[in-house]
């Protein structure tokens, strides 16, 4: 009998492999990561006993997001893929003013960087902070400003996966949350803390 967990990632790779019916591009934009998520997933449960239905759906997430970013990247960088609003009368001026002014290379490159973070599994919760920016961004100008399907889709996924990741992550986002502290520079010492021996 199949578990429910092993038709989810089915699911996962038909979907994912169904973006080539769009695009080439669409599939490594989308479908190459999701079903990148379910091999490092299955790879990470073999590997780990004690990884968890948390775990395994956090890795999807992850090596989705990473695969995204980091394509998203590449593309701007090595192909002539551009993203473009032209020629809507706001998003086509705002993207413009993103190149001339030089910030959007940077945005690209702070993808490409996340995006390796994500698919290493280093600093990840600093590497979705740094995203989310970004991905507001991408959320507000798809959902309110474009408004065409493929951003109303694209869109809150970005955001949403950013956001579910950084909830996956919650508890080492605790010490952040605290209502009120005061300065601790990088070699301040806790005066309540034990002395060392």
């Amino acid at each position: 009998m199949l578990s429910g967990k092993f038709i989810a990632g089915l699911f996962i790779c038909i979907a994912g492999a169904a973006f080539n019916l769009l695009s080439f591009d669409s599939f490594l934009f989308f479908g190459l990561p999701m079903i990148a998520g379910v091999a490092v997933a299955t790879y990470n449960t073999q590997r780990n006993t004690d990884w968890r239905t948390a775990d395994q759906v956090t890795d999807v997430m992850r090596i989705y997001f990473g695969g995204h970013l980091l394509w998203s990247c590449l593309r701007f960088w090595f192909t002539e893929m551009q993203p473009s609003g032209a020629p809507h009368p706001i998003a086509g001026p705002f993207l413009e003013s993103l190149h001339a002014t030089g910030i959007f290379p940077a945005i690209k490159a702070l993808e490409g960087m996340v995006g390796v973070l994500l698919l290493a599994n280093r600093f990840v919760p600093l590497a979705l902070v740094l995203e989310m920016p970004t991905s507001v961004t991408i959320f507000y100008l798809n959902t309110f400003v474009t408004a065409r399907l493929s951003g109303v889709l694209t869109g809150p996924t970005e955001l949403g996966i950013n956001c579910l990741l950084m909830l996956a992550y919650f508890h080492h986002y605790r010490p952040f949350l605290h209502f009120k502290l005061r300065a601790a520079p990088p070699f301040y010492r806790d005066p309540t803390a034990p002395a060392k021996r």
